[in-house]
């Protein structure tokens, strides 16, 4: 039997090769800057996407991947398996979950099709995307690979703060009085990913004072099985805050990454956030 097929989404932050070796099949999301629109992670990486993002008056516009190119990918993969998975980004934060539903639904009675609203973004998505590809290709069934994909989700959490309001309030995430007001006082706001939704937990002054909250956030953890860390252009924050977490937990695998565009158009330049996997 052929194994199940992993579709996922650019948020997921999964490079190319992971992605060759895993078989799973990356939808882009798309990125619009102005009058240009760029495909995630294939015509814009990270650095550029910050690049131009630094020289940009305009808002970056983020739309899902189409149910057309849903429909497409679908109608591939089932010329080679009958039993597909889409693990997907919150459906509080992007179109992705609803359009691979909608082109799915014409198909459900030719193929076990899953659409799974991970309610994640960046790597935490990733990390469940890449564990259930791993699963199917060891052999689980669709079944199988859902339930774990499922049991992943819960122990997954996302922890950032931003350097600015805008972004925030640009996407629709805050209003626009308390972005003003959070300029004016320089406010840099903690937020947490809580059942898919971006929130704002907690409002500091300095990013110290960030860093040490995102501290805080990590080590109210009783176990912790790895943390990524995710910045754009603060390489000084982020050893600061491996620092601290090192004294506090040495023996923490961590891994640094820079976050993707799709993260960016929520936060803007200047974030700093974490990715704990929690453990069983």
């Amino acid at each position: 039997m052929p194994p199940v097929k992993i579709i996922t989404d650019s948020t997921a932050e999964i490079s190319p090769e992971l992605a060759a070796s895993l078989g799973i099949n990356v939808l882009p999301l798309t990125i619009q800057l102005g009058n240009k629109t760029y495909r995630e992670g294939i015509d814009l990486t990270s650095k550029e996407f910050f690049t131009k993002l630094a020289r940009s008056p305009v808002t970056p516009v983020l739309n899902a991947p189409s149910v057309a190119l849903f429909e497409q990918t679908l109608d591939e993969l089932m010329k080679e398996t009958d039993e597909i998975v889409a693990i997907l980004n919150s459906s509080k934060l992007s179109r992705t979950y609803h359009n691979a539903q909608r082109a799915a639904s014409p198909l459900l009675g030719r193929a076990k099709i899953r659409i799974i609203d991970s309610q994640l973004l960046t790597t935490g998505l990733g990390m469940v995307v890449s564990s259930a590809a791993r699963a199917a290709l060891d052999g689980a069934d669709v079944e199988q690979v859902v339930r774990l994909a499922r049991g992943l989700i819960p122990r997954t959490y996302i922890a950032a703060f931003a350097d600015t309001l805008d972004y925030l309030e640009r996407s629709g995430r805050i209003r626009k009085a308390q972005a003003i007001l959070g300029t004016m006082l320089n406010i840099k706001p903690l937020l947490i990913l809580e059942e898919g939704e971006i929130v704002v937990l907690e409002k500091v002054r300095t990013r110290a004072k960030a860093v040490e909250k995102l501290v805080e956030f990590i080590i109210e953890f009783t176990h912790i099985e790895k943390m990524d860390v995710l910045h754009s252009t603060t390489p000084e924050d982020v050893a600061l805050l491996i620092e601290q977490v090192n004294l506090q937990l040495p023996n923490l695998d961590m891994k640094v990454e820079m976050y993707g565009p799709s993260l960016g158009a929520f936060l803007g330049p200047g974030a700093l956030g974490v990715v704990v996997y929690e453990g069983m």
